[in-house]
């Protein structure tokens, strides 16, 4: 005579087998929500999405000088400069293929600012200057790799100020 699982066996593993089911259902739900970015996570990104903004002001500027082929030759310089410190920050992020954040990182153009070349360089240089002064806070709290990044990209863009206020000058 074959002796199989009782009846009460299998209605307990019915039951049990009903809970994982139950559970599985709601997939990687089940884990929760993912824990947010570490502090210099958020820093690396706030410093990616600031070099954008700068490129893309940049960008507005240079094409505010076509009148003035030596302030776009100097502008060019210097946005090629913020692509290189694009290019060392984001080398950093370690953003997983797919991911929401791995599409967005992009910053927008910015037209918004209507002013004339001369007004355009005098707002880039204030915005060189609080770039630098930004980075520079953030030293503190970054760790010591960063930290000596962010203190370059600073040093930088604070040398920046007296390049632009030159041309403005010029312009």
């Amino acid at each position: 005579m074959v002796v199989g699982p009782t009846r009460r066996a299998v209605l307990a593993a019915s039951a049990a087998a009903a809970g994982l089911l139950v559970s599985g259902c709601r997939g990687v739900q089940v884990l929760g929500t993912p824990p947010p970015p570490a502090p210099d996570v958020r820093q690396l990104r706030a410093a990616i999405e600031a070099e954008q903004l700068m490129i893309a002001r940049y960008h507005a500027a240079i094409s505010r000088s076509a009148g003035a082929p030596a302030a776009a030759s100097r502008l060019t310089e210097l946005i090629a400069e913020h692509q290189q410190h694009l290019a060392q920050l984001k080398s950093r992020l370690i953003v997983p293929p797919g991911s929401a954040q791995s599409a967005g990182l992009e910053a927008a153009r910015s037209g918004g600012l209507n002013l004339d070349l001369h007004g355009t360089l005098a707002a880039l240089a204030a915005d060189e200057q609080a770039a630098s002064q930004w980075l520079a806070a953030q030293l503190l709290a970054a760790p010591p790799s960063l930290a000596q990044l962010l203190a370059s990209i600073s040093a930088s863009e604070a040398t920046h100020v007296p390049v632009l206020d030159q041309l403005r000058r010029t312009a």
